[in-house]
């Protein structure tokens, strides 16, 4: 949102970093970093993309999501579809997009089955839903959630499917902050699992708890039971593994944020928060195998959950105009603007997973960018 950056343009010189005012009772987590109040311009580029009004898309294939291969996304772009669910070939990123009937403020999507997280409704309480739908972007199901949308994510077989909110009113959050909700849904049924919050969770062999857990940040292994995700309490981030069948989940490593695992399971995106007075974060790469990690070369903050685009390189979102978002931000601090419903330009970009070459413009207008691979 969830995150929060939609497909096709020139290179852009706009500034594209930002930090964020840390507003939960821990360190600032991963709610899209577009809903920034203040931002550190690291980088300028030159962005040439102008869309205002209406704008000549491609239809849906016929086909759906059956068959082919592609980049799927919400769009960012300033004209009347912002916010709908498009798509692009995944050879051909500069394509001209196909815009489905979906509207949301994030998307997910596996074999089969998608997640569509839905602008907020705000009241007393906030209120999203979850869309659950099919190859044809026809809903399946409909699942009522509390907060702000930040994440979603679908496990690679399209049986689970994790979502983010930011919420308020817990216990221990003072007044005006906030909290996460993460929560598995059975997709096959559109059935609330569980709340990672009842996770029974172990550190160095033993149990941990404590009353301010949040967990966000979830990504899914290929064998569709195990999944890492982040925990936050007492100041600090951690990286978790968890099984959906035991609810139970093992604290691996400190420092670590919005994991994403590579298609082959053996490396980790994240961000980490870099040092300073100044909240920004840095994307970097663990290696499951030797449990290193190393920073990739893109510079700017990116407070977002990183995807990949196939093995060897992440792709991840960023504002076209951190200014814009964070004068947009100074009324909402701390929440996603574009789920609150402001608009926002924004591109995804790529950068090799292995720390070397430089960020390259992958799609123009676009957010929550990732692979698609059917048929």
């Amino acid at each position: 949102m969830t995150g929060p950056a939609p497909a096709n343009g020139p290179e852009p010189p706009a500034s594209r970093s930002h930090r964020r005012v840390a507003v939960f009772v821990f360190v600032a987590i991963c709610v899209v970093g577009i809903g920034a109040t203040a931002f550190s311009i690291i980088r300028s580029r030159h962005h040439t993309l102008v869309l205002t009004g209406g704008v000549a898309y491609q239809p849906v294939p016929a086909q759906g999501l059956n068959s082919g291969s592609y980049l799927l996304f919400e769009s960012t772009a300033l004209n009347r579809d912002y916010g709908r669910v498009g798509l692009v070939p995944l050879d051909d990123p500069s394509a001209v997009p196909a815009i489905s009937p979906l509207t949301c403020a994030r998307v997910a999507y596996a074999s089969g089955r998608g997640l569509c997280l839905t602008k907020p409704a705000t009241g007393v309480v906030s209120t999203t839903k979850a869309i659950v739908f099919g190859p044809h972007f026809n809903t399946l199901f409909t699942v009522p959630l509390t907060g702000f949308p930040s994440r979603a994510q679908v496990s690679p077989n399209g049986e689970y499917g994790a979502v983010t909110n930011f919420v308020a009113g817990d216990s221990y959050a003072t007044m005006g902050q906030f909290s996460t909700r993460t929560d598995i849904i059975d997709l096959r049924t559109g059935t609330l699992l569980f709340d990672l919050a009842k996770l029974q969770v172990t550190r160095n062999g033993s149990p941990f708890t404590e009353v301010d857990f949040n967990f966000w940040g979830v990504t899914f292994a290929k064998d569709n039971q195990h999944f890492y995700a982040t925990l936050g309490t007492g100041g600090q981030t951690y990286l978790i593994e968890g099984d959906v069948a035991t609810e139970q989940a093992t604290v691996m490593l400190s420092g670590i944020e919005c994991p994403s695992l590579s298609p082959d399971n053996s490396q980790i995106a994240f961000k980490k928060r870099q040092p300073g007075t100044i909240v920004t974060w840095r994307l970097w790469v663990l290696d499951l195998a030797t449990m290193t990690e190393h920073p990739l070369a893109e510079t700017a903050s990116i407070d977002d959950q990183a995807q990949w685009l196939n093995n060897s390189t992440v792709i991840y979102g960023l504002p076209v105009d951190p200014a814009a978002v964070a004068a947009l931000g100074a009324s909402n601090p701390g929440l996603d603007v574009m789920a609150a419903g402001a608009s926002i330009l924004t591109d995804t970009w790529s950068v090799p997973a292995n720390g070397t070459g430089t960020p390259t413009l992958l799609t123009a207008g676009t957010w929550s960018d990732q692979v698609v691979t059917t048929g």
